[in-house]
């Protein structure tokens, strides 16, 4: 009886020790797997990561891909846009310069500068249309046109001589020309209605002062 006590107490222990040993080896393998499926869910996140930025990537670069064409059909537009814009640059009266757009389309963002000598005088205007003239005051030019018109009419007025007993006589001058001669220049940068550059660079070195 006591033999067999001791029997089933050893049998007893040896189930309980194996039941310990299963248990741990389980447990082991359970954190093991537990590992792993918490990598593979980091591989799916990092993959998920990769598949969004290579989405954005390609986002981009359909965007990137429209805006290049759309350039290259503007350009290709703007090359051959037609602009009916032309410039008549005199004087209207003295001092006073006359700029017009002689085309029948408007010019855009319109700067102008006019120099005759030493007089530089400038306008900047959104919008010149068609027909429109742009007036600018040159009151240093005016003077020197005033003083060239005294000078022409002090050269046609006659000469007198002293000719002993017979008095003073009147002596008509021969018409000389009076040669006054100025730098002028008539530059015009402007944009068409599709935004393309365009310029009118005109110079005079037998130019005048006034009309």
């Amino acid at each position: 009886m006591a033999v067999a006590t001791v029997v089933g107490v050893i049998v007893s222990a040896l189930f309980g020790i194996t039941g310990v040993i299963v248990g741990s080896v389980g447990l082991h393998h359970a954190n093991r797997a537990k590992e792993a499926a918490a990598g593979a869910n980091l591989i799916a996140k990092d993959a998920n990561t990769i598949a969004r930025g290579a989405n954005t990537l390609s986002t981009e670069a359909n965007s990137i891909a429209r805006e290049a064409n759309d350039i290259a059909r503007a350009s290709e537009v703007r090359a051959t846009e037609q602009n009916d814009v032309t410039w008549d640059c005199n004087w209207k009266s003295p001092g006073l310069y006359a700029v017009r757009n002689e085309g029948k389309q408007s010019a855009h963002n319109v700067w102008i500068q006019i120099t005759v000598g030493g007089e530089i005088e400038e306008a900047s205007l959104d919008l010149v249309k068609g027909g429109q003239t742009v007036l600018l005051e040159m009151p240093k030019s005016k003077l020197i046109w005033e003083a060239e018109k005294r000078q022409e009419e002090e050269s046609r007025r006659p000469r007198q001589r002293n000719s002993g007993l017979l008095g003073a006589m009147d002596i008509p001058n021969i018409a000389v020309p009076v040669f006054n001669y100025h730098y002028v220049r008539d530059r015009v940068l402007w944009r068409t209605e599709l935004g393309t550059p365009r310029e009118h660079d005109k110079s005079l070195n037998l130019g005048s002062v006034g009309p």
